[in-house]
């Protein structure tokens, strides 16, 4: 894990709301059909190599109240079916946390790692819950480099962001 200073960007995208609660069930997931028309209709669109990002607003309260994820990219393609709406992520310093392997199991294990980060008593930072972000490389391969939160030292708030 380290930090970084990011300008802001905006990502295009579509939307869903949920909470962590929800997406333990088949049942109640919203996420993964999110993403599986990302995956469908807005990547086919996007040169092989452009990044793709799930960004977490809104946020409700903390890791167990309801968000709002926008999954897309940070350039628009001139054709796709989705009803795409703009996002930007304000500039700021972010946590960077970093996972390689096998999707989704790779991400799930990164974000329970930021979980765990934020619970422990010896941590200088606090999770400000205002916008984070997931960076997956590269629009075809789907593979997560980091994702970067944005957090604050006990006394300043940081932003979780995560690249791919």
């Amino acid at each position: 894990m380290h930090t970084v200073n990011l300008p802001s960007f905006r990502i295009f995208g579509i939307q869903t709301r949920t909470r962590n609660a929800d997406e333990e069930t088949l049942k109640t997931a919203r996420l993964p059909l999110l993403w599986h028309d990302v995956y469908t209709e807005l990547v086919p669109e996007l040169p092989a190599d452009a990044p793709i990002y799930g960004v977490y607003g809104e946020y409700e309260s903390d890791q167990d109240g309801r968000y709002t994820v926008t999954a897309g990219a940070d350039q628009k393609p001139k054709k796709c079916n989705l009803d795409l709406v703009e996002v930007t992520v304000p500039s700021g310093q972010y946590l960077v946390f970093s996972g390689k392997g096998k999707m989704p199991e790779t991400v799930i294990r990164v974000w329970l790692d930021i979980w765990d980060y934020f619970k422990r008593e010896d941590t200088p930072h606090q999770r400000a819950y205002t916008t984070d972000f997931e960076i997956y490389r590269g629009a075809r391969k789907g593979r997560l480099k980091s994702v970067c939160i944005s957090p604050s030292n006990k006394s300043s708030r940081y932003r979780l962001a995560g690249w791919a």
